[in-house]
C-alpha cells in the first residue's frame, strides 16, 4: 500500500492541476492498493498505488494522473494522462486523445502507441526559457532576496534576531514545530483543494507558506551576515543573503543528503518563525518543575 504521507504533496498537485482545467474532483476515484482491470473511469482517475491496466478492448473517457504505484495503458484514453511519479507503461496498442505529460517517475512508451501530444518537464522548461535564464534567473533571484534582506533588516532587525536566536539555540523544537505544520498544512490543503471553491483558499494558503519560508531564508542571511566583519546589519545581512545562497545550491550537489540538509533548514527556520510569532516574542522554554 502506498504512503499516504508520501502521496499528500503530489494529491495538492493534482487537485490544483484539476481546478485550473476546469475540472471537478467531486468525481474522482483514487487508488491506494491491488489490482484493477479499469474499462471506465470517473472524470479525474488518480494512481497513487497498487497496478490499474486498461486493456486494449477497453475506451475510457477521463484524466488519468499517475503519483505513484502502476499504470498500464493498452486500451484508449479520451482525455489527458499526466505522469508525476510510479510507473507508467504505454502499450503498443494504446491510444491518447488529451494531452500526455510526463513529469517524474518510469515511463515506457511502446512502439504504436498513438499519442496526439507528448510533453516533458524538459521539453516545457525548453519551450519557456532559454538556457541562458537558469543562472540569470538565480542570480536575480538572489540579488532580491539580498535586497529585501537589507530593507527589511533596518526596520526590524529586532525580528531578525528573536527567529535567529530561535533557530541557533533552539534548532530541534524549532524542527518539530516546523515539520508538524508542514505536514498538517498539506493535509489541509489536500482537503480544502478537494471542492472547487476552496480552491483559491488553498492557494492563498500556499502563498502564505511560501512566504513565511522564504522569511526564514532571509533569517539565515542574516545569522550568516552577523559573523561577518561588517558593521551596517543590513548591509551584512544582504550578504548574508548571498552567501548562504551560494552554500545552499552547493550543499544541493550531494545526492539525497544535500536535499536532506536543505529540508532540515528550512523546516527549522519555519519552525522558529512560527514559535516567535513571526519574531515578535521570543520563545521560551517550557520549563518542567523541579
Amino acid at each position: 500500500m502506498a504512503n499516504p504521507i508520501e502521496l499528500i504533496p503530489l494529491l495538492v498537485v493534482v487537485f490544483l492541476l484539476v481546478g485550473v482545467q476546469g475540472g471537478t474532483v467531486e468525481s474522482m476515484e483514487i487508488i491506494t492498493d491491488g489490482t484493477h482491470t479499469v474499462s471506465e473511469i470517473p472524470d479525474v482517475y488518480v494512481v497513487g498505488g497498487g497496478d490499474a491496466t486498461i486493456p486494449s478492448d477497453a475506451s475510457v473517457s477521463g484524466s488519468v494522473y499517475v503519483i505513484g504505484g502502476t499504470a498500464t495503458i493498452h486500451g484508449t484514453v479520451d482525455g489527458d494522462v499526466t505522469q508525476l511519479s510510479g510507473n507508467l507503461t504505454l502499450g503498443s496498442s494504446a491510444a491518447v486523445t488529451g494531452d500526455t505529460q510526463y513529469f517524474a517517475g518510469s515511463l515506457d512508451v511502446a512502439d504504436g502507441a498513438t499519442l496526439e501530444s507528448f510533453t516533458t518537464a524538459g521539453t516545457l522548461a525548453a519551450e519557456s526559457s532559454s538556457p541562458v535564464r537558469g543562472p540569470v534567473f538565480v542570480v536575480l533571484q538572489t540579488l532580491f532576496l539580498a535586497s529585501l534582506a537589507a530593507l527589511l533588516v533596518r526596520r526590524f532587525e529586532f525580528a531578525f534576531e528573536t527567529v535567529g536566536e530561535a533557530v541557533t539555540s533552539h534548532p530541534v523544537v524549532s524542527g518539530v514545530v516546523g515539520l508538524l505544520v508542514t505536514a498538517t498544512t498539506l493535509a489541509l490543503v489536500v482537503f480544502m483543494a478537494m471542492t472547487i471553491i476552496l480552491i483559491p483558499v488553498s492557494l492563498l494558503g500556499i502563498g502564505v507558506g511560501a512566504l513565511t519560508f522564504a522569511y526564514g531564508y532571509l533569517v539565515y542571511g542574516y545569522l550568516v551576515g552577523r559573523r561577518l566583519p561588517i558593521d551596517r546589519p543590513d548591509v551584512a545581512s544582504a550578504v548574508g543573503v548571498v552567501i548562504f545562497a551560494i552554500a545552499l545550491e552547493l550543499v544541493g550537489v550531494l545526492p539525497l543528503v544535500g536535499s536532506v540538509i536543505q529540508l532540515g533548514l528550512l523546516v527549522v527556520s519555519l519552525g522558529a518563525v512560527l514559535v516567535t510569532y513571526f519574531g515578535l516574542r521570543p520563545f521560551e522554554p517550557v520549563s518542567l518543575p523541579t
